[in-house]
């Protein structure tokens, strides 16, 4: 493409950005390899569209490497603060798991006191079930052959 063909295609491009047709006056700067008209789109979506990502491509595209460096500090200090406060909260969930009790005070049970125990939870069980029999050692259940 010549000089003159170019210039006409940029001041197309142009009216149409004028007329918010962003996406065709896009496809003309990109074409035409209009710098300034590249980073005014990638202005429109960085800033109005909240298309961060695309006008960075855009930027990447015309070259503007300041917006590009200040684009990838910014999002460097997010991670950086996101990790900060990740590491406080698990910080802070180890900190109320930390167990209540300072002191182990072991429980010294009999085994007199074992056995009786299991025979009280045995007499509970037969008087719960059915017909006052345990289910478990009369047989129900099971098939007899």
């Amino acid at each position: 493409m010549d000089d003159e063909e170019r210039i006409a295609l940029i001041r197309q491009g142009n009216e149409l950005f004028n007329k918010k047709d962003y996406k065709n006056a896009l496809k003309i700067f990109l074409a035409t390899n209009y710098k300034d008209g590249i980073i005014r789109v990638a202005d429109y979506l960085y800033f109005d569209k909240q298309d961060k990502i695309s006008a960075i491509k855009l930027y990447k595209k015309a070259g503007h490497q300041k917006v590009i460096d200040d684009f990838a500090e910014r999002a460097a200090r997010l991670i950086q603060l996101l990790l900060y406060e990740d590491k406080k909260a698990a910080e802070e969930a180890v900190k109320a798991a930390e167990p209540i009790i300072k002191e182990w005070k072991p429980v010294v049970v009999s085994a007199d006191e074992l056995i009786n125990a299991a025979r009280k939870v045995e007499v509970e069980v037969k008087n719960d079930s059915s017909g006052g029999e345990n289910p478990i050692n009369s047989g129900k259940g099971k098939d007899k052959e």
